[in-house]
């Protein structure tokens, strides 16, 4: 008898620790967190890619050759680039993707927000992964915002629909969430970025210096982007001065990049573009995602650069180094072109790893330029010479811009030109579409003015629809869809 119950006293005591250890675990394996590295770890994953750039079809840059389109594309991108809601969800380079994405994003970095604080760890550590995440947060909603809202307007940003705002890490069983206000949005974007800011330069000595992470110079390039779309000119000049300061003017030499596509091949010069080891990018997306490839890939989408080849012009000079940033395409009467910034390019999309950026040097000058002339106090001189030392390093014969008797408002038009030859392809086109106020019309044949459409500046459909998918999931956003 006494056998007996030692037996069962031992059973009942491996069986009883046997399950503590079971509920002891992650009941879904994942990753538990404790010290700060765990959380340094969930920043990594939470930086989003470039699921914006779908957006080049929707502006001036691109036109749409019926020609070369591949049947399945059709149905996919020609409702976007005629700024029609009912567009294929599901499909690479479009809103729906995107929307999910930066939400993905957001819920990871809330996590990080909440919790690193209290995790093992040296304190200023914790204070720059904390800060990195609340700058990630800042960029996916401002990116989301600038996507799904209309372009911030002191007048109307109160008013006008941005996004659902998620701070917190959500912990009720499908819960729904309104969409905030642009302001609203803005609001938190600016509180993001500012302790975000704060909490770097605290743990500045922790801060990683790989061009895929935030770094103080990275997250100033970004507060002088934010400042720009809000009309803030002096602090977009301010941060973009920091920028300088901390890194100097080092802009891309394109004289050297075309002597890599003219003694290889353009294959491999797509793959050198944004080489992270070679060229001095401030922030870079790295990512498998070939979505850049469709719509506005090589004889994929049918959709190409407008500004090489608008009805046989072309607004690039013969000197012009950027002119060559190009793959042919189609046949010879096509005349079409694919510009190629980014690798899988051209039409490679079995090449694995392509590289975006997501801040240049060269946008910080651009933004720095344009903002000296808008603040109330211009600076012509200032803003044509950040327009040189990026034209300086464009030309095969370069000469300088003319600023004899230059206005204000001449300068200006000087700028936002280059910007756009510049950017091209860049994925930042559509964004100045909307704050700009610029007219574009796309026509579905590109001989045909009658078959296309018309946005008009500050258009509502600039404010691109919340996906079905979205709202599906959160019925809330039913009742407040964009208007059109």
């Amino acid at each position: 008898m006494k056998l007996k119950y030692i037996y069962i006293a031992i059973t009942a005591t491996v069986l009883f620790t046997s399950c503590k250890k079971l509920i002891d675990q992650p009941y879904d394996n994942r990753l538990e967190l404790k010290a700060a590295a765990d959380y340094e770890g969930l920043v990594i994953q939470a930086y989003p890619e470039r699921q914006d750039m779908f957006t080049d079809i929707l502006t001036d840059d691109y036109h749409h050759y019926a020609g070369t389109m591949q049947a399945s594309m059709g149905p996919r991108y020609l409702p976007i680039f005629m700024y029609k809601d009912d567009y294929q969800e599901g499909t690479a380079a479009s809103p729906q993707p995107a929307y999910a994405h930066y939400y993905s994003k957001i819920y990871l970095v809330n996590n990080v927000i909440d919790e690193v604080m209290k995790g093992t760890g040296d304190e200023t550590y914790k204070k720059a992964i904390r800060g990195e995440a609340l700058m990630i947060r800042a960029y996916c909603y401002f990116s989301l915002v600038n996507l799904f809202g209309m372009h911030y307007n002191p007048a109307t940003s109160a008013t006008d629909l941005g996004v659902p705002l998620l701070t917190e890490v959500a912990t009720a069983n499908r819960p729904t969430f309104p969409r905030s206000t642009v302001k609203e949005i803005y609001d938190q974007i600016d509180k993001d970025i500012t302790e975000g800011l704060s909490l770097m330069k605290a743990g500045s000595a922790f801060l990683r210096t790989n061009p895929y992470r935030f770094s103080l110079i990275s997250a100033n390039a970004f507060i002088a982007r934010v400042n720009l779309y809000k009309g803030n000119w002096e602090e977009t000049v301010k941060y973009a001065n920091q920028v300088v300061q901390e890194k100097g003017i080092v802009v891309r030499d394109l004289d050297k990049d075309i002597t890599i596509l003219t003694t290889t091949s353009i294959a491999n010069f797509a793959l050198q573009y944004m080489d992270p080891s070679t060229h001095p990018n401030i922030l870079l997306a790295s990512q498998t995602n070939v979505f850049l490839v469709t719509p506005v890939g090589f004889r994929l989408g049918g959709f190409y650069p407008a500004l090489i080849y608008t009805y046989g012009t072309s607004m690039f000079t013969n000197t012009d180094n950027r002119r060559r940033l190009i793959s042919t395409g189609g046949t010879v009467i096509d005349s079409v072109s694919v510009y190629v910034k980014y690798a899988p390019q051209p039409n490679q999309p079995g090449v694995g790893v392509g590289r975006y950026d997501c801040f240049t040097m060269e946008e910080v000058l651009l933004n720095r330029a344009e903002a000296n002339l808008k603040k109330a106090n211009p600076d012509i001189a200032a803003a044509m010479r950040d327009v040189e030392e990026i034209r300086k390093k464009r030309f095969t014969s370069y000469a300088p811009l003319s600023t004899t008797g230059l206005t204000v408002d001449q300068a200006l038009t000087l700028v936002l030109r280059e910007r756009r030859l510049e950017l091209l392809g860049q994925g930042l086109r559509w964004y100045d579409v909307k704050r700009l106020g610029i007219q574009v019309e796309h026509r579905l044949i590109r001989y045909a003015a009658s078959t296309g459409t018309i946005l008009v500046p500050n258009d509502k459909r600039t404010a691109l629809q919340i996906p079905l998918t979205a709202r599906i999931g959160n019925p809330a956003l039913e009742n407040q869809l964009n208007p059109r």
